[in-house]
């Protein structure tokens, strides 16, 4: 009855640790959009989409970051959708831009929505797709 008991016992623990067939990082489709659950090991959302449900907007980076709080104290980015909006703070970063101090940018970025992020995290990434001009201020 012991060596039965101990059988079941392997059994059940090398099943529940087998691999599975699907990768907890493998892409998963709800409706059209196609989205990456697990974050890269940079803790960034790889952008995993269906053509149909990219959103692209214009965005304009000031030529210096400010200040801010995030969980600690930290530099932001200045933003801003339109060149007669105010600077607003960028808590996070654009995937695939390297902001370099003393330029005004603009560019298009894709915005890319993270399902179910975690609780202190952003539910959408943005992700550089070209530099539209850039000028030293």
């Amino acid at each position: 009855m012991l060596n039965l008991v101990l059988f079941m016992l392997m059994f059940f623990t090398l099943v529940g640790c087998s691999e599975s067939s699907t990768p907890a990082e493998a892409p998963t489709s709800t409706g059209s959009v196609v989205v990456a659950k697990q974050p890269d090991g940079s803790g960034l959302y790889p952008p995993v989409l269906a053509e149909n449900t990219e959103v692209r907007l214009i965005l304009w980076v000031a030529a210096e970051k400010r200040q801010c709080m995030a969980v600690g104290p930290t530099e932001c980015l200045q933003i801003r959708h339109n060149p007669n909006e105010d600077w607003q703070l960028l808590y996070g970063d654009i995937l695939g831009f390297d902001y370099q101090p003393g330029q005004v940018y603009q560019i298009e970025v894709s915005e890319i929505s993270i399902p179910e992020p975690p609780a202190d995290a952003p539910d959408r990434q943005w992700v550089l797709r070209q530099i539209i001009s850039s000028h030293a201020e």
